[in-house]
């Protein structure tokens, strides 16, 4: 059973303030305000434990949203945003491309469209934007946000050049991309190959390095690999409609390492206020 977040800390910060007033929990100074945390496998085949495509596969089935806003991988190791309204939809976008997307502005489209009930998968950059976009273009829409743990987007070129210098493998020819442990994982044609995640920051987008977060701490429910084992996704339920999708949902529960997931949201927060500083001192 959750407990309602009652204390609310004067602040002028807009994300301080939607955290207190849409989530659900108590708040953690490193994850954000959240009711639960574990660790959870699916019998979908997809990204770690297929949690993701779990969710929005019940979300869809259960009337709680129309339509969902995802990432499908197309053309190699390219990317685009789609809006999946059916099982097969859904289905079609498992797996993870680790880009940059515009989710924000499919979701404008498909509000001026008419559509009110919608999910949407995003990194937390995006769903601090669509939190925004909530107070104004999106007021009368009923949303739910699952969002990605995410240490960064890479620049699509610059990573196949970077992948295909480092491992040698084309990165179009993958089956599936992994972040796992500090490493970037490759499977090509059965076989795994890897490096440190620290190796490719010259394929990095820019403007990652000066951004803090990493467990999309408004979304309704925040889900990435850190903190589990191999083949499971962490879970981290954070509002009334987190509770929703997760009730009953078919999956393995495990224990979460929630020491883990903190050691890496406070050295990504520290990261990007080491960049930020450099930068102001550069200007």
């Amino acid at each position: 059973m959750s407990t309602k977040q009652t204390e609310k800390n004067p602040s002028n910060n807009i994300e301080d303030e939607m955290e207190a007033r849409i989530l659900e929990g108590a708040k953690d100074g490193a994850l954000g305000v959240y009711c639960s945390l574990f660790s959870a496998k699916s019998q979908i085949e997809g990204q770690d434990g297929g949690v993701v495509t779990a969710l929005l596969l019940k979300g869809l089935q259960k009337g709680l949203f129309d339509v969902a806003i995802v990432v499908h991988r197309k053309n190699g190791y390219n990317a685009e945003v789609t809006a999946a309204e059916t099982t097969e939809e859904i289905l079609t976008s498992k797996g993870s491309v680790y880009h940059r997307v515009n989710t924000t502005k499919k979701l404008l489209e498909l509000v001026a469209q008419g559509k009110k009930r919608i999910a949407v998968v995003c990194t937390p950059c995006e769903g601090a934007i669509i939190r925004k976009l909530q107070q104004t273009q999106c007021k009368d829409v009923d949303l739910t946000i699952i969002g990605l743990f995410c240490f960064g987007a890479f620049n699509p070129q610059r990573l196949k050049e970077e992948i295909q210098t480092q491992l040698g493998v084309d990165l179009d020819r993958a089956t599936k991309t992994q972040v796992k442990q500090g490493k970037f994982i490759v499977s090509v044609e059965g076989e795994e190959v890897s490096c440190r995640i620290e190796d490719l920051f010259k394929a990095f987008e820019g403007t990652c390095g000066s951004c803090g977060e990493f467990v999309s701490r408004l979304a309704d429910i925040s889900v990435g690999s850190a903190g589990s084992k191999n083949g499971y996704s962490t879970v981290i339920v954070r509002s009334e409609k987190g509770i929703k999708l997760v009730s009953e949902l078919d999956v393995q529960i495990d224990t979460a390492d929630k020491l883990e997931i903190t050691k890496l949201a406070k050295l990504k927060k520290e990261q990007a206020e080491n960049n930020n500083t450099k930068q102001r001192q550069n200007q």
